[in-house]
């Protein structure tokens, strides 16, 4: 998958293309519903698929105190567009300049920049300087501007919109496995494996202390998952917040990972969180603590089907 950085003055590939555009948090089944249509709408069409995305998020540019927490770091979505086979992605910078393009403005720039034949699109699209363009401004402007539209209706599950707010109010509830029905896959988080305080190996479990840059975390409480490490994925028992049994009040995400047993400082690992087993709790001593996480382990366990 072709990544420009900012809008391209001109598309380096011969073809038309088929665009969509949008925020693309998440990558869920909404947005995937999206990127189905324009992958297959290309590939029909002898197009090139091209999908624009924002970052940061216009809110943060916007409305900074409105601005939602992200489900993934760019790379991780950048990860997932490719994973949708779309040809190519251009990641536009949002900046107060972008914000004040009226929507004609921006569909100008599609046309003559991308050579945009055809626009997919959700049926709550809202774009250009104060949200001007919607579905009905889309209708009009292509027959204007001779380029085919194609509305993609909303995903549902369970009679609720699939959206990217309500995934993260499902993880802030430690609804983990529910959120992964909405997102196609685990939630998961990426970071850095940093030195720890040792109490793990101490206590016979010896752990992965992450260090990310995640905006969006699940409810503070231990889970079942796996870590992606070392070209293998290893069943985990993962520890998500403070640590009062030894009075650290700052959050921290230690995984244990069962039966690995090499050293993973300073490698990037991937966290797939896949079920809530207990809250965070404070034991009377290290002996009860090490009893539980034995047990973390058992549930692990029993859940992968290898207890």
């Amino acid at each position: 998958m072709l990544v420009f950085r900012g809008l391209p003055a001109q598309i380096p590939f011969p073809e038309m293309t088929a665009v969509t555009f949008g925020n693309f948090d998440g990558v869920h089944l909404g947005h995937q519903a999206i990127l189905r249509t324009l992958v297959q709408t290309a590939k029909a069409k002898g197009l090139r698929s091209v999908v624009i995305t924002f970052f940061p998020h216009p809110l943060k540019i916007l409305a900074p105190e409105r601005a939602p927490t992200l489900l993934q770091s760019l790379e991780d979505r950048l990860e997932s567009l490719e994973g949708a086979l779309v040809d190519c992605t251009v990641v536009v910078p949002f900046t107060l300049d972008f914000a004040s393009l009226t929507a004609q403005a921006f569909l100008d720039r599609l046309v003559n920049n991308l050579k945009m034949n055809t626009l997919v699109v959700g049926e709550d699209a809202r774009f250009g300087a104060q949200r001007q363009g919607d579905i009905s401004f889309l209708r009009s402007a292509s027959a204007r501007m001779n380029f085919e539209l194609l509305v993609v209706e909303s995903q549902m599950a369970s009679d609720k919109r699939i959206s990217s707010s309500r995934i993260r109010k499902l993880l802030a509830a430690g609804e983990v496995q529910e959120a992964a029905l909405l997102l196609s896959r685990p939630f998961s988080i990426t970071g850095e494996v940093v030195r720890g305080e040792g109490r793990g190996r101490e206590l016979g479990f010896p752990t992965a202390n992450l260090l990310s840059d995640a905006e969006t975390m699940p409810m503070f409480g231990v889970y079942a998952c796996q870590v992606e490490a070392m070209g293998k994925l290893w069943l985990s028992a993962v520890h998500n917040g403070p640590i009062p049994t030894f009075g650290c009040k700052r959050p921290a995400l230690e995984a244990h990972i069962i039966g690995f047993n090499g050293e993973l400082k300073g490698h990037r690992i991937r966290v797939l969180f896949h079920k809530f087993l207990r809250p965070i709790q404070k034991f009377e001593n290290s002996d009860a603590l090490r009893a539980q996480i034995r047990k973390d382990v058992e549930e692990t366990l029993k859940f992968f089907g290898q207890g």
